[in-house]
């Protein structure tokens, strides 16, 4: 039984004691370095090497669990707190498992704490409450999404400055051209939605100006957006979710994966991005179509409970 919070270097260390480590180890990640004093005594005063820097048996499984896992699900919580993230790694069985924890400056180990302990440390963050500020449910192609995407964020800028300039916040209209120079041009951060859209996408996808005005005139067809001399804005239900999100507070991505049959990683998941208790956009992603969707804070926390009910979840992967 191990719970123990080690530092990078001792990490690295333990990466040159594990031989083989398949696809879906998080060890993947991290270099192997050359055991100093400093990591061979730490990682020896928690019973997981001898003074050789040989693996005890007793810790045998729970390496061999992390390095070789059958079936791993990942939360990333990211937020004002930095970056906190939660894989949990299971044996074909899933009555076995190994959790790796990483926060700023520390990894943990443990093969003790029930996995949905998990749940109640993200309900402190996220709060619980069964209302939600806006009604929103729709589905978009990845160029429809960024176009939306570029619109919100313009708008949340918008909405911004007419705060802090004490004015009247006017939903503004946007030519083709601005909405194509803002999903080019946007930065990496969790405040932006068409970093967080292109995050869950898994590549930044640089649009042609083509291509964003046919998802223009797309969009334009079903109402998201509405037309004026060739400038476009928000339009029904979506139109309130900038004013609702103007500041990100946190976002957090769930994925699960496994190797298939043919030996090839299968994976699911979803993100959420919340700016307040009860403003919560699901975002979830077939390799497709993409849905944005609000959500409560109490059906996010059973969402995790759902994937943390491994066996269901990880199943469905082979369907």
């Amino acid at each position: 039984m191990l719970i123990s919070t080690l530092d990078l270097d001792n990490i690295e260390s333990l990466n040159t004691v594990i031989k083989e480590r398949n696809d879906l180890s998080v060890l993947n990640r991290y270099g192997e370095r050359d055991f100093t004093k400093e990591s061979l005594d730490a990682l020896s005063r928690i019973g997981m090497l001898d003074m050789e820097g040989n693996l005890l048996n007793e810790m045998k499984p729970t390496i061999q669990l992390l390095s070789n896992p059958y079936a791993v699900m990942k939360v990333m919580f990211t937020g004002g707190v930095g970056t906190y993230e939660h894989n949990i790694n299971y044996d074909p069985s899933f009555h076995h498992h190994v959790s790796f924890t990483v926060t700023p400056g520390s990894f943990s180990i443990d093969d003790e704490t029930n996995p949905m302990s998990i749940v109640k440390v993200l309900e402190d963050f996220v709060g619980k409450s069964n209302l939600k500020s806006i009604n929103l449910s729709s589905k978009f192609d990845t160029t429809q999404a960024l176009v939306i995407a570029a619109v919100v964020d313009m708008e949340r800028r918008l909405s911004l400055r007419a705060f802090v300039d004490e004015l009247p916040m006017i939903h503004n209209s946007y030519s083709t051209n601005m909405i194509w120079r803002i999903i080019n041009s946007t930065s990496s951060s969790i405040q932006w939605f068409v970093s967080i859209v292109n995050e869950v996408i898994g590549e930044h996808v640089a649009l042609s100006l083509w291509q964003v005005q046919e998802a223009v005139e797309q969009l334009t067809e079903k109402g998201v957006l509405l037309q004026n001399n060739r400038q476009y804005k928000l339009a029904g239900d979506i139109a309130s979710l900038p004013g609702r999100m103007i500041i990100v507070d946190n976002v957090l991505s769930v994925q699960i994966a496994k190797k298939n049959a043919t030996d090839a990683v299968v994976s699911s998941g979803f993100t959420c991005v919340q700016a307040g208790v009860h403003d919560l956009l699901l975002i979830d992603y077939n390799g497709k179509e993409m849905v944005f969707e609000t959500i409560t804070s109490v059906r996010l926390l059973n969402y995790m409970e759902r994937f943390l009910s491994c066996e269901d979840s990880f199943a469905k992967l082979d369907a």
